[in-house]
């Protein structure tokens, strides 16, 4: 298996798709702290040229950062099941097991440089841009990125799980944004009448990315605010990612490649 990872890795290295994404995200992060800053810059007494509403803006909204995760799924599966090379391997004797985690690994991988990565031009372009307005906010944003891991890591293991059951780029998609989106939104609304509804929606993964702000305070509320919270995403997180890898393994083995 050792080998085959290694050869996921080289794959990866040279794959196009991985570099475009990357530059892409670090492009558009580095633009809106360069475009705020500028903004800024030009208005006198303008409240938000500062690292607090820059931050804010990444930890109120890790939805869009959680559906990136299904195109580094896209990028690292490379559509082998598309063009249908999938069976290359199994051929060479390599189990369905080792595919499903080797693939699985590199999807992690990939999501943790390109997250690392991100960040890191995030948050350098906003001090260099922008006003410091304290320790506070950077501690709030390294908070909320650390929580969303297990949360991101569950989108992963979704969407992983969803390709190799459908082997088709839009149905997994697809049925990736019922589970993930549709669903819990579903049942917060259900839960304004029902109460078990309720308590189900806020255990789902989407649902604890939502941010409640404050206007009094003028500050974001989210489930990691609090310690109890915080080992709530990481439960959730975890569980969840367990859950769904071991169905799509299960199916994989089962299933048909053609």
């Amino acid at each position: 298996m050792l080998n085959y990872i290694k050869s996921e890795a080289y794959r990866n290295l040279r794959t196009k798709g991985n570099y475009i994404f990357l530059l892409s995200c670090l492009s558009f992060v580095t633009f809106i702290n360069i475009a705020l800053g500028l903004y800024a810059s030009t208005q006198y007494n303008f409240p938000y040229g500062n690292t607090r509403f820059s931050f804010s803006n990444l930890y109120a909204g890790m939805g869009m950062p959680m559906m990136l995760c299904v195109t580094i799924v896209a990028i690292v599966l490379g559509q082998e099941f598309k063009h249908h090379t999938l069976k290359n391997s199994i051929s060479y004797g390599i189990t369905r097991k080792q595919i499903y985690f080797s693939k699985f690994l590199m999807e992690l991988a990939v999501s943790a440089i390109n997250l690392i990565l991100i960040c890191s031009a995030f948050i350098i372009s906003a001090y260099a841009m922008l006003n410091d307005s304290g320790a506070i906010y950077f501690n709030i944003l390294i908070r909320s990125i650390i929580a969303c891991i297990p949360l991101f890591i569950f989108s992963v293991t979704v969407a992983h799980s969803l390709y190799f059951i459908f082997d088709n780029d839009i149905v997994a998609v697809s049925v990736w944004g019922v589970i993930v989106v549709v669903v819990p939104k579903l049942l917060s609304l259900a839960g304004m009448g029902i109460k078990v509804f309720r308590e189900i929606a806020n255990w789902m993964p989407w649902n604890m990315l939502t941010a409640t702000f404050y206007g009094r305070t003028k500050e974001w509320g989210m489930t990691w605010s609090t310690n109890k919270g915080m080992i709530k995403c990481f439960v959730v997180g975890i569980v969840g990612s367990i859950i769904f890898y071991i169905i799509g393994q299960r199916i994989f083995e089962k299933r048909e490649i053609k």
